[in-house]
């Protein structure tokens, strides 16, 4: 329907993707209407897994276009044309931040509905992290009655492959559309191909709409060691909407489940929260709103940045002047801190928040009060990536929040988060991934890996021993990363897991077989013998 061409920006100088509406498809009204609703629709939507879509106009030539962020890298079909089969690790991450844009479409009642790989796109930021984007909401439409952007009944849009059942009969829609999507799409990355075949368009629409979906086991056999991650796809991929997950957060929070504790949450990453407020008046009248009148904010942070400035001078001197006050609410904070009142010493920070509310060692002084207070771990990890932001921590902090990537998943992941943002995190991490539980190594090891400090510890040595570990997982997911890292210092630990067996019964004896980690260890080990 349009062409992309890279573009930069005269004034910013600033480089860009233009999207452009083909001129020989300017006179279809559908058409024209489509590109202009995904320029609305991609506008009001704000997410780290979203294409950001700057501006939308026509040109002096008649042309109409949109402005994008420009993005490095491929989308997800050229991935797959090329590696065929992801491993479930890679799989889910992918998986998960598809999850999370959809959920922030959905929750503004936005349902995609032509999810495929071509339209999700994996950016590499500076950093070299790799990102998912969302694209092309041209065919989307609000599942809350916003606009004129629906689709009558009886008439099938999207792409035949990806389609969901409702979808394929012509029937209304709503955001459990876009899961069976992810669901179809999950299948594709973990067996390599499409779950049905059919000659033509239609033949694919009936199966779409009846036919059950394969077990992903059946068709690639080494799924069967991940019951939970195949239970997940499969309710994805439920014919009956009513039976597939709730909400695209749903389905995130199963797939990562279906990991366990080597699901690590990718870089950056935001886990969704309660949905905000929203009211589908002011959606309406966002939507209709032309972009440029959308975005006075700038100016007035320009106009204001020299009181922002100023602001915080006089906060330095505010906090001069509490160190020196003998008994400041800061010397009163940190004495209760050191005699065990938690408790007082929060209230005596709050009440001195209160009128110093951009202070950076309050917030670091609250986040310790929240840690040592029974039931408030959850608050902590809030307080300590506010002190983050303001650059407040020390290395007490990074040690408690390295401790706690030993915790449940998702206290674990936002500490991780927060542990990510400073390479002063680093000596803690590397202590944590040193001596800590096998979950907490595992997950230690990756926001090293993410800090780009994985050297700071012997990795082939910590990984070779969790090949021992008492946790199935901990031990595939260590012998599939030695196998990444090709050291040679591994192939000891590998050949002693790889030939590790175990006891199982078979009727009235007893017969070794293949402990589980044994397969992906031998994988390693072949891969490191073939570079070496």
């Amino acid at each position: 329907m349009g062409a992309v061409f890279r573009a930069r920006h005269v004034h910013l100088r600033k480089d860009f993707a233009v999207k452009v509406l083909r001129p020989e498809l300017s006179a279809a009204a559908e058409l024209v209407e489509r590109f202009r609703r995904e320029a609305e629709i991609a506008s009001a939507l704000e997410h780290d897994n979203l294409v950001r879509v700057t501006d939308f106009g026509k040109s002096e030539r008649g042309l109409l276009f949109l402005v994008m962020d420009l993005l490095t890298g491929e989308n997800l079909f050229e991935l797959l044309r090329r590696e065929c089969v992801l491993p479930p690790a890679r799989a889910v991450g992918l998986l998960w931040q598809i999850c999370a844009g959809l959920e922030a479409a959905h929750e503004l009642g936005v349902v995609h509905r032509d999810l495929k790989p071509e339209n999700v796109f994996l950016a590499r930021t500076a950093s070299g992290r790799e990102v998912v984007k969302l694209l092309d909401f041209g065919i989307a439409k609000f599942a809350r009655g916003v606009g004129d952007s629906g689709t009558q009944s009886g008439i099938v849009v999207g792409t035949p492959e990806y389609l969901s059942p409702e979808q394929a009969l012509g029937l209304p829609v709503d955001a459990r559309a876009d899961l069976y999507a992810v669901g179809i799409i999950a299948f594709r990355l973990l067996t390599g191909c499409h779950p049905f075949r059919a000659d033509d368009a239609r033949g694919l629409l009936l199966k779409q709409a009846s036919a059950p979906v394969p077990p992903l086991a059946e068709v690639n056999p080494e799924l069967a060691a991940f019951p939970l991650l195949c239970a997940a796809v499969a309710g994805a991929c439920e014919k009956d909407r009513n039976r597939r997950p709730a909400s695209a957060a749903a389905l995130a929070e199963k797939l990562a489940a279906a990991l366990g504790p080597t699901f690590v949450l990718p870089p950056g990453a935001t886990p969704a929260g309660p949905p905000a407020a929203i009211e589908t008046v002011s959606l309406r009248s966002t939507l209709k709103t032309p972009l440029a009148a959308r975005r006075p904010r700038r100016r007035a942070v320009l106009l204001f940045g020299g009181g922002i400035a100023l602001a915080a001078a006089l906060g330095l001197c505010a906090l001069a002047v509490m160190h020196a006050r003998r008994g400041g609410p800061l010397h009163r904070a940190e004495a209760l801190l050191a005699a065990g009142k938690p408790e007082e010493a929060l209230a005596s920070i709050d009440a001195a928040r209160s009128l110093h509310p951009d202070e950076p060692r309050l917030a670091c002084l609250r986040a310790r009060a929240l840690r040592k207070i029974p039931g408030k771990r959850g608050e902590a990890l809030d307080a300590y990536a506010s002190a983050q932001a303001s650059h407040s921590l020390e290395a007490e902090d990074y040690a408690e929040l390295a401790g706690y990537l030993g915790d449940e998943r998702s206290l674990a992941d936002r500490a991780a988060r927060v542990l990510r943002q400073s390479s002063l995190a680093v000596p803690a991490v590397a202590a944590a991934a040193r001596s800590g539980t096998s979950a907490q190594r595992m997950r230690a090891l990756a926001v090293l890996r993410d800090l780009g400090a994985e050297d700071a510890v012997d990795r082939v040595a910590i990984y070779s021993a969790l090949l021992g570990d008492a946790d199935c997982e901990v031990r595939r997911a260590a012998a599939r990363r030695l196998g990444e890292l090709l050291d040679p210092a591994a192939l000891p630990a590998l050949k002693t897991a790889a030939g590790a067996t175990r006891n199982e019964k078979r009727w009235f004896i007893s017969v070794k077989v293949p402990a589980c980690g044994s397969a992906e260890a031998a994988e390693a080990l072949r891969r490191i013998q073939i570079a070496h």
